[in-house]
C-alpha cells in the first residue's frame, strides 16, 4: 500500500471505540479507554487552546492516528505537542507517513514553531521513522516500575517517625475532604506550586480551579483515598503523591505526581508519601506501580531508586522546528 491510497481523514465521535481498540493492539501495555478519552476530549477548551486529530483506515478498519495540539498546563501559542502511531501489522504501507505529513501541513498553516512527540528508546522504528523526517532528540525520561508485592518496609522504618517528629501528619484527599470543605482548594495550590519545578521543556503556565477539578479529581483513574498529603501542625498542605487507576489493566496503578514545596524539601516528606502509595496499591492487589521522571531529576530519581524502582527503556522526546 502506498501513501497516495491511504485514507487520512478527521477523526469523528464515531471512531472512540475502533480507535482504542487499534491503540491498544499498539500499545498494550499502556491502556487508555473509550471513557478517558472522551473524557480528555470533552474537558478541553476548543475555545482557548487548539487539538486536532486524524485517523487512518484500510479497508475500513482505523489503524493509526495521529493528533497535535497545545497543551493547556504548558501553553505556548506557537508549540504544539504530536502524537502518531500506526497498528504493528499496518506499518510500512504509507499509513504514518500520510498522518506525518497532513499533521505537519497544519501546523505550518497555523505558523508553529515546534511540535515535540515522544517513542519509547526499544521502538526502534518509531525513533527512526522521526529522525529519518528531521526530529531532534530534546530529552529523556525514566519509565519504571515497583513490584509492590514483598516490599521491604522495614529498610524505611523511621520515614514516618522522621516526619511524625516535625508535627506533619500523612493524611488523604479522601479523609480531608471529610473535614475540610477546603480540600479541592488547597489540593489545586499544592499542584500548582510544585509542578514549577517539574523539569520540563516548556515552562509551567497557570491553570484555573475548574480546569485542575477535571483534570484530577473528575478524570477515570482518580483515586481520592489514593492521594496522600503531608500536613504541618498550622494545616498547611507541604507535598503530595497520588496514585491513578488503570481503568485498561488492572494489574498496575499510574504514579500520578509527586510533589514537596520548595522550603519543605529536605524533610523526608517525598519518600513518607511514596511508601503510602506502596501500602495503598498492595491493598488494590495490583502487580506494581508504572511511573516516569525526567533523566535530569536527580532527587525524585534517588528516592525511586532507594524504593526499588527498576528501570525500564527510556522514552526519548524529539522536536520539529518548523520556523525559528
Amino acid at each position: 500500500m502506498s501513501v497516495q491510497t491511504a485514507r487520512i481523514r478527521p477523526f469523528t465521535p464515531t471512531d472512540y471505540s475502533a480507535l482504542g481498540a487499534a491503540y491498544g493492539r499498539t500499545y498494550p501495555d499502556y491502556p487508555w479507554s473509550v471513557e478517558e478519552m472522551r473524557h480528555q476530549d470533552e474537558t478541553f477548551d476548543t475555545a482557548r487552546f487548539f487539538k486536532m486529530r486524524l485517523v487512518a483506515e484500510e479497508d475500513g478498519a482505523i489503524v493509526g492516528a495521529a493528533e497535535a495540539g497545545h497543551r493547556p498546563s504548558r501553553f505556548d501559542p506557537d508549540s504544539y505537542h504530536f502524537d502518531l502511531w500506526v497498528v504493528p501489522d499496518r506499518r510500512r504501507r504509507g499509513h504514518g507517513s500520510a498522518l506525518h505529513d497532513a499533521v505537519i501541513a497544519a501546523l505550518r498553516a497555523r505558523d508553529a514553531r515546534v511540535t515535540r512527540g515522544a517513542t519509547k528508546e526499544s521502538l526502534r522504528d518509531g525513533t527512526a521513522f522521526l529522525a529519518n523526517r528531521g526530529w531532534k532528540e530534546v530529552k529523556r525520561d525514566w519509565e519504571s516500575h515497583l513490584t509492590v508485592e514483598g516490599f521491604d518496609f522495614a529498610k524505611f522504618r523511621g520515614a514516618d517517625e522522621r516526619v511524625a517528629k516535625e508535627r506533619i501528619r500523612i493524611s488523604t484527599y479522601a479523609d480531608e475532604l471529610t473535614r475540610d470543605p477546603e480540600t479541592p482548594r488547597k489540593a489545586y495550590e499544592l499542584s500548582a506550586d510544585c509542578r514549577r519545578d517539574v523539569p520540563a521543556i516548556d515552562a509551567p503556565t497557570p491553570t484555573t480551579f475548574e480546569e485542575w477539578r477535571a483534570d484530577w479529581v473528575d478524570a477515570p483513574g482518580f483515586l481520592s483515598d489514593g492521594f496522600f498529603v503531608a500536613i504541618d501542625r498550622d494545616g498547611r498542605w507541604l507535598g503530595m503523591s497520588n496514585l491513578l487507576e488503570s481503568s485498561g489493566d488492572k494489574s498496575f496503578v499510574w504514579q500520578g505526581f509527586t510533589g514537596v514545596r520548595r522550603e519543605a524539601r529536605g524533610r523526608g516528606i517525598a519518600m513518607a508519601l511514596k511508601l503510602r502509595t506502596v501500602t495503598h496499591a498492595q491493598r488494590l492487589r495490583v502487580d506494581h506501580i508504572k511511573t516516569w521522571n525526567d533523566q535530569s531529576n536527580r532527587p525524585m530519581l534517588a528516592i525511586n531508586e532507594a524504593m526499588g524502582f527498576e528501570k525500564q527503556p527510556a522514552w526519548i522526546s524529539f522536536e520539529y522546528r518548523l520556523r525559528p
